[in-house]
């Protein structure tokens, strides 16, 4: 079935729009012709279209896109917190690309009322990456170059080892402070079932819902895990070590993975996946 699905996406390469292109969300973007200035509002977008070969058609982006090293010499005109809508109209982009939500509401319509086509890119599961990364390259004109990454990524994906009959239950932290979590609707979660472990708060509605210390607890996870910069292992679980009745703290099954690589939804994001797996194989060795 997968490589069914590679075979379909290069087909979907080599097709023509038409001036319509359908992003993430479903909706039907109007070009005349493939995007060559382009505005991207996240540091996964910006990734993305550089992988697919369309990087030196990105003429602004939002704080924190700093890979490839490229991405930084791209000017800014957008943080977590607000948008330069001025300096956009400015610069006279063919689209701009947002991150479904990764943008408040309250600035879809400011964006939507410069007139500038506006298009979604998002990703939900480790099979939508590849997906929307050719999407991505319909937008651009960039299939040829595009071809090889997306087909890459299918086979990236495969590599993912399949889940063990018995999962292991695991708390996935975004942040302590307030503690933070994932819900199923997340690539991260995704990444976690595909290799053989459950995330204990899947069923929540909220996709990062705060949590209490007492609910995890109560749900005895065998592993804690949590992303951090280069994926090194720092203070953020150490608050857990206190409560020897877990599992996880008994077994020292403390993961840890590039914050950078896993929580952008990029290329990088199925390789952080496989190491994921091997990290969970080991933890499950320990128990």
């Amino acid at each position: 079935m997968r490589f069914i699905l590679a075979l379909l996406a290069l087909a979907c390469l080599t097709q023509p729009a038409f001036g319509q292109f359908h992003d993430d969300a479903g909706n039907t973007v109007n070009l005349t012709k493939p995007a060559r200035r382009i505005v991207s509002l996240s540091p996964a977008i910006t990734e993305n279209l550089f992988a697919i070969g369309a990087g030196d058609y990105v003429i602004g982006t939002s704080t924190y896109s700093d890979y490839p090293v490229a991405a930084k010499s791209i000017p800014i005109v957008a943080d977590h917190q607000s948008v330069d809508l001025e300096k956009i109209a400015t610069l006279k982009p063919d689209v701009i690309i947002v991150w479904q939500g990764g943008i408040s509401s309250a600035q879809i319509p400011a964006l939507t009322r410069l007139g500038i086509p506006l298009y979604t890119h998002s990703a939900k599961q480790l099979s939508d990456i590849p997906l929307a990364l050719m999407r991505l390259a319909n937008l651009t004109g960039t299939e040829r170059q595009a071809a090889a990454v997306v087909l890459s990524a299918y086979q990236d994906i495969q590599l993912i080892a399949d889940a063990p009959s018995l999962a292991l239950p695991t708390f996935y932290q975004v942040w302590h402070s307030p503690l933070m979590t994932l819900n199923r609707h997340s690539w991260v979660s995704d990444a976690l079932t595909r290799c053989g472990a459950r995330n204990i708060f899947s069923e929540l509605n909220v996709t990062a819902p705060t949590v209490g210390m007492e609910d995890v607890l109560q749900r005895q996870p065998a592993i804690l895990y949590t992303a951090t910069p280069q994926g090194q292992a720092d203070d953020s679980l150490k608050m857990w070590r206190k409560w020897d009745s877990l599992l996880a703290v008994r077994a020292n099954n403390f993961l840890y993975t590039d914050s950078d690589a896993m929580n952008r939804a990029t290329l990088r994001t199925l390789t952080a996946a496989k190491k994921m797996c091997a990290d969970i194989a080991q933890a499950r060795a320990r128990l």
